[in-house]
């Protein structure tokens, strides 16, 4: 019976050795020699005994309701230890029927239910996957004053952590860092807080990311792994939190060559926060590092600046004032100004684009910036700017780069209304080239070409009639042949009007 009274102690402390006592098989071992070979009389001690011993991963629920229809059998009553060590043993064979029976056994015999044992069955309830019931349980405890042990708080963060309820998880570990006095200095609290880093981080949670951050990283009490830093990088890229991108920046900085994504985070952190300046800078000390800036790589800065056209207020200044520490690269000069004309139109993007060589330096500009100029240009003078420039900067027609059928459409209608039919003819080109024909796309590009170049008798829309006419497609023949009767109407009465008699107007070449 001591040897046995030692093996229960030994489950619940750890041993003085430090050595693992397997004391499921000893106490199976113990009262099987005490009952069968010893003939001792079964007495609640020993049902208590192998109560502590179903606990075990290899005990079972049918080993506890065997002990119980055995005890009934043999005429002995439950005890209160009985009942905390089924509860304990519910913890890791949950049983929510079981539970509730033997919870019913202790108030018919007017045991005592303790926090101790509140605390068994919270967690067992969290066991049987009860996070919801296990949760309030737990709060109401809480909330009535119970001291809980630490290690209920140690299972509860971890498990809701592991299962995604990190605002939950997060108040449990504002609670268990109180606990005690030990603080933050605590190694399981410092072990609990990265922890809650990386969950919280794999999750783009920003609270819980910050507090990890703050508790254990900041303080230099662990040194996070790189797939962290990386989380938390994209976790403050996506919360605007330019200061955690920056430190974050700065730490992976210290261990590898900061890539282009590193940067592009703290980017988009500082574009979130209405840092523009800040966020273009980052750029250019991307640049500075070796690394290349281009349109793939500001694409991120120009969405954010269209999802957010407040912030282009101050874009134009945001990049003069970048350009006074160091050249601001022409992708994300060229982000800014493609966004000002997106959202306000041409006119507002043109000082910053003629002051771009003194802002970034000479390099000629990016062919789809102009177009993007071009295509966004609400009156004939700026489209006509635009167009020239284009004209002048994109030489050969390889450099043009691929566009939709949409934009070329565009495009061939803004450079027709500007006159700048060389670049009209050169887009439609382009256009017959890629199916323009074929896409069901307004027809307001035919009309305004044919327009501008019989104004000027340009024979080049002879071809581009006769390539629309022979698409085969019944809706472009339609609309070409509507254009062409109502050009020749057109033209019949303004010479009529003039007083020019009858004319003859040839339509075909």
């Amino acid at each position: 019976m001591a040897a046995l009274a030692w093996l229960r102690k030994v489950k619940k402390e750890a041993p003085a050795s430090g050595q693992e006592v397997d004391a499921h098989l000893r106490i199976v071992q113990l009262v099987q020699h005490l009952v069968r070979v010893e003939n001792r009389p079964l007495t609640p001690f020993i049902y208590e005994c192998m109560m502590d011993a179903m606990a075990d991963p290899r005990g079972s629920v049918d080993g506890l309701r065997r002990l119980l229809d055995d005890m009934v059998e043999q005429g002995i009553k439950p005890t209160a230890e009985l009942c905390n060590g089924a509860l304990r043993a519910l913890m890791n064979h949950p049983d929510y029927a079981m539970r509730m029976e033997i919870l019913h056994i202790m108030q018919e015999y007017w045991f005592t239910i303790d926090t101790p044992v509140k605390q068994t069955v919270v967690v067992g309830l969290l066991r049987d996957e009860q996070y919801e019931l296990a949760y309030a349980r737990l709060t109401e405890m809480v909330e009535q004053g119970a001291k809980l042990d630490a290690w209920v708080y140690d299972i509860f963060i971890l498990v809701f952590g592991r299962h995604g309820f990190l605002d939950e998880m997060l108040q449990l570990l504002y609670r268990r860092k109180n606990m005690g006095g030990g603080g933050s200095t605590d190694p399981v609290v410092i072990s609990l807080s990265y922890y809650a880093l990386d969950v919280c981080s794999q999750a783009y949670h920003h609270a819980g990311t910050l507090f990890g951050w703050l508790s254990v990283v900041q303080n230099h009490l662990v040194q996070p792994s790189d797939g962290i830093i990386e989380n938390v990088l994209g976790t403050a890229a996506r919360n605007a939190d330019a200061r955690l991108a920056s430190e974050a920046l700065a730490m992976a900085s210290e261990r590898i060559r900061a890539q282009t994504h590193h940067y592009e985070a703290v980017v988009e952190a500082f574009v979130g926060s209405g840092d523009l300046t800040a966020a273009i800078r980052t750029f250019g000390i991307m640049e500075d590092s070796g690394l290349r800036v281009g349109r793939s790589q500001t694409r991120r800065l120009h969405a954010l600046l269209r999802s957010r056209p407040e912030l282009l207020d101050g874009a134009e200044a945001a990049v003069r004032e970048a350009a006074g520490a160091r050249p601001v690269p022409h992708a994300a000069a060229a982000a800014v100004i493609e966004a000002l004309a997106q959202t306000h139109g041409s006119q507002r993007a043109l000082s910053l684009y003629r002051d771009r060589a003194k802002l970034c330096g000479a390099e000629p500009p990016n062919a789809r910036m102009i177009q993007t100029l071009l295509i966004h240009s609400a009156d004939e003078a700026t489209a006509k700017y635009f167009a020239k420039e284009y004209a002048d900067q994109v030489v050969s027609e390889d450099e043009d780069p691929k566009q939709t059928n949409s934009s070329l459409s565009l495009l061939i209608t803004k450079c027709a209304e500007a006159g700048e039919m060389d670049l009209a003819f050169r887009f439609t080109r382009q256009g017959l080239a890629g199916g323009i024909t074929r896409a069901r796309l307004s027809s307001r590009w035919i009309s305004v070409l044919v327009e501008q170049a019989m104004a000027r008798e340009d024979g080049r829309v002879w071809p581009v009639v006769d390539a629309l006419l022979n698409t085969g497609d019944e809706d472009t023949t339609r609309v070409v042949r509507r254009i062409l009767q109502q050009k020749r109407i057109s033209k019949l009465a303004s010479q009529w009007r003039a007083g020019g008699g009858t004319p003859t107007v040839t339509m075909s070449p």
